[in-house]
């Protein structure tokens, strides 16, 4: 008998401890154990914006993002394939520098990418004006031809936004986002700041946004479905009508007559709120097309009043951390207490049993 009541009591003792010990509140560890989300950016197809290049590329982001727990970054400098994408989570896409479109076979990959559940970021760019700042550097005066991202979208066949272009008889152009009145300054207004009252802030990706600063080119169709961005009423887009020379952009790029002519090949008038972010559900992946990669980059700002570059501007950075969190939302699953709690209550249940029927013996 002595020895059933030692047991007892050091079987209430455990079962004390194990109540204690689940009451009391711990932390989770939830990015050490998992295998990050894998981001692919394509630099096979020679994108405006290199992801080596502190000063004009996007290697200031990417080191952020490899800085991360979350993310494992990897640049792609051959053809895309199956093989190069079986591990993608993320496939980023830059606007091409030459012109050249995807191959047929790249295309399949990253249809196939998609159809497995991975997400797709295209970054588009606005195109520049000659008294702009960055025209004297010649690799960025070709910034702007998304006719390769545009390519892509209808070899996906995704029958959403496209990046808004202007044909002309020497080629076809794409755009830029232009406001005299919300620009950093009026003598270069492709740059302008633009506000909560601009965006959905209901959407993650917009979550704890407070100022953007974009220099950005613009999405169709205008009444754009997907659309999580804008400019204000006074924004328009601002096209180039041919190498050299761009639209007069002293005042509206057209007419409302002129609009309803042909309005495929503009992307917005004043009073049309021109979209330049998408994002989208697409079968099972995600998609999130954005007017400006440049508005990430180290490149320093178009605007002398802003000494710092793109990439300490505003919330721009958050922006894109932003949109891979949506992009990935589903890949990782922290874990939980739930499985450990259930442990200890099981654990708990058994010994309680235990106890009582040792209870009964007596």
């Amino acid at each position: 008998m002595l020895r059933l009541k030692v047991t007892s009591n050091i079987l209430a003792i455990a079962i004390v401890t194990l109540i204690i010990l689940s009451s009391i509140p711990g932390h989770v560890r939830a990015q050490e154990s998992l295998d990050p989300v894998v981001i692919i950016y394509d630099a096979s197809n020679r994108p405006q914006l290199s992801a080596t290049d502190e000063d004009e590329g996007l290697k200031l982001l990417f080191d952020m993002v490899n800085a991360s727990t979350r993310y494992l970054l990897k640049v792609n400098e051959d053809p895309i394939t199956n093989e190069t994408l079986s591990q993608a989570d993320i496939l980023i896409i830059g606007e091409n520098a030459i012109s050249e479109p995807y191959e047929d076979e790249e295309i399949e990959s990253i249809s196939q990418m998609l159809a497995n559940g991975s997400s797709l970021l295209l970054l588009g760019n606005p195109v520049i004006p000659r008294n702009s700042s960055y025209w004297s550097d010649t690799t960025l005066q070709g910034l702007g031809d998304n006719r390769v991202l545009n390519d892509l979208l209808d070899g996906l066949n995704m029958t959403g936004p496209r990046f808004s272009t202007n044909e002309t008889d020497e080629g076809i152009w794409g755009d830029a986002m232009f406001d005299y009145d919300q620009a950093v300054n009026e003598s270069s207004p492709w740059v302008f700041r633009l506000d909560p009252t601009t965006w959905n802030s209901l959407h993650p990706i917009l979550n704890d946004i407070n100022e953007l600063i974009v220099m950005t080119a613009t999405l169709k169709p205008l009444d754009l479905p997907s659309s999580l961005a804008t400019g204000y009423e006074s924004s328009f887009a601002q096209y180039r009508m041919s190498a050299l020379t761009f639209a007069n952009y002293s005042f509206p790029n057209m007419t409302l007559d002129q609009f309803a002519e042909d309005p495929l090949s503009y992307s917005a008038i004043n009073g049309t709120f021109p979209s330049w972010l998408s994002a989208f559900e697409f079968n099972q992946s995600r998609v999130v097309i954005s007017g400006s990669g440049i508005m990430f980059s180290g490149l320093g700002v178009d605007v002398y009043e802003i000494e710092d570059g793109w990439f300490h501007t505003a919330d721009n950075t958050r922006l894109f951390m932003n949109m891979l969190d949506w992009l990935s939302d589903e890949f990782i699953e922290a874990p939980g207490a739930i499985e450990p709690m259930l442990i200890i209550s099981g654990t708990i249940l058994v010994v309680g049993v235990a106890y009582y029927l040792l209870k009964k013996l007596r």
